[in-house]
């Protein structure tokens, strides 16, 4: 059995540069909730309101708001931010994380012109004629790079990776298992009750400390390109049309679907099963909804919700109006039965 990593409470706040109260030997094995934590395990407190939580919690070692007055005989580490700080405590706990070795593997297949030079090349991967990896990049096993690609520096692409003929991906990218890049864009006419397929002559470019996925599919542009902007991190199926632009540090999450032509600006956030029809802009630091279906454009800074989507404070009123519509459709049906008496008692008295 492998040892179990630990780490001191006083290492844990040199590194995450905290201040620490209490017993700076305890040993933290893992992290937990503040429920779920039994002496071995770093919780934390993300707001200061929730302090009152740790009088009951196993934690051994747990991080809060700096300034905060943790429980006496309570080992804390008091820090700005303690979801960052809960991160780097991650990243120290984590086992090594599996890497390629260096070189080439010799069940690999490498084009004679392709540069692989300082890459890490592993079992059946496939890299081909005119492509190049940058120093550092680990490609898993079974990764393919088609003709011509660009791959940069210290990408880790994980095993089943697609990447196709003349992509172009920047440094520090992650892309995990059986995403593929650069696949045909899905474009027909119909002619003569046939589907008539438009050639994919373009390529995707992938900009430096982009993550994405698993099993995420973006396709090649009709021509031109498919861009995905620097640190906009990507979820598990989640399909990028043809020709789409994606600004800056945005984050798409699983299961949603960008169709061909439409651009995102940057800092948006499309969250889970939101559809976005083609040719759309998408503003700045935007927020869509899950399962929101967009059908126009939507303006900077603003959140959209529902299908079709709306403002949020208009999804609200009409959210609400909704709600009420049993209780207004009794009022109107009282209303029509009331207004059949009136109309037949004033029948009555003119016949009479």
């Amino acid at each position: 059995m492998p040892d179990i990593p630990f780490i001191t409470a006083a290492d844990l706040a040199k590194r995450v540069g905290g201040k620490l109260t209490g017993d700076g030997r305890a040993a933290v094995h893992s992290v937990a909730t503040l429920d779920e934590a039994g002496p071995d395990d770093l919780s934390w407190i993300g707001k200061p309101e929730l302090l009152p939580k740790l009088a009951t919690s196993r934690a051994g070692v747990v991080l809060v708001p700096e300034g905060c007055d943790a429980p006496p005989g309570r080992t804390t580490i008091g820090v700005r931010d303690p979801d960052v700080a809960l991160c780097e405590a991650l990243r120290a706990l984590a086992p090594p994380g599996e890497r390629v070795p260096a070189g080439v593997d010799a069940a690999a297949c490498v084009a004679r012109d392709a540069g692989v030079d300082g890459a890490c090349i592993g079992p059946h991967v496939y890299v081909g004629p005119g492509a190049v990896v940058g120093p550092g990049t680990q490609l898993h096993a079974g990764v393919h790079i088609g003709r011509g690609c660009r791959i940069g520096r210290d990408c880790v692409l994980w095993p089943n990776v697609v990447v196709r003929e003349h992509a172009t991906i920047g440094d520090r990218v992650v892309i995990h298992p059986n995403t593929t890049i650069g696949a045909d864009g899905f474009g027909y006419y119909q002619r003569g009750g046939k589907h008539l397929k438009i050639p994919q002559i373009g390529r995707v470019v992938i900009e430096d400390d982009v993550e994405i996925g698993a099993n995420t599919c973006i396709d090649r542009a009709r021509s031109g390109i498919t861009r995905i902007g620097r640190g906009t991190k990507i979820d598990n199926l989640v399909q990028i049309g043809h020709n789409v632009r994606i600004g800056e540090d945005c984050i798409l999450v699983s299961q949603c679907g960008v169709s061909g032509s439409t651009t995102l600006g940057h800092h948006v956030v499309v969250a889970g099963q939101v559809g976005l029809i083609d040719h759309l802009r998408i503003g700045n630091n935007v927020v869509i909804a899950a399962q929101s279906g967009v059908t126009h454009d939507i303006p900077d800074g603003t959140a959209f919700r529902g299908t079709p989507a709306v403002e949020n404070g208009e999804y609200v009123r009409q959210a609400v109006g909704f709600r009420r519509l049993p209780k207004i459709m009794a009022e109107l049906r009282g209303l029509a039965k009331r207004v059949e008496q009136l109309e037949s008692t004033a029948n009555d008295r003119t016949r009479g």
